[in-house]
């Protein structure tokens, strides 16, 4: 199962069951619905200049950035990817 961690650690102001209930997902998440690294590490990209995170969530949809990212049909509420 792919382990990756967001290099951007947009998870580090997130603390106890919240940060794990994360973590579960994203290891739970298929490798044939996750996207290419490189473009999971484009998204988060764009996520971490925007306006609307706030402590890894995305503040026009609410969710977790890192786990929006991963996904081959997730997209940004605002377009940006």
């Amino acid at each position: 199962m792919d382990n990756r961690v967001c290099k951007h650690c947009l998870l580090r102001d997130i603390e106890g069951e919240e940060k794990e209930m994360i973590r579960k997902y994203k290891d739970a998440i298929m490798a044939e619905d996750r996207v290419a690294d490189a473009e999971y590490e484009r998204r988060l990209g764009v996520c971490m200049n925007c306006d609307k995170l706030s402590i890894g969530t995305c503040l026009v949809c609410g969710c977790y950035v890192e786990l929006r990212a991963l996904g081959v049909v997730a997209h940004c509420p605002k377009k940006k990817w």
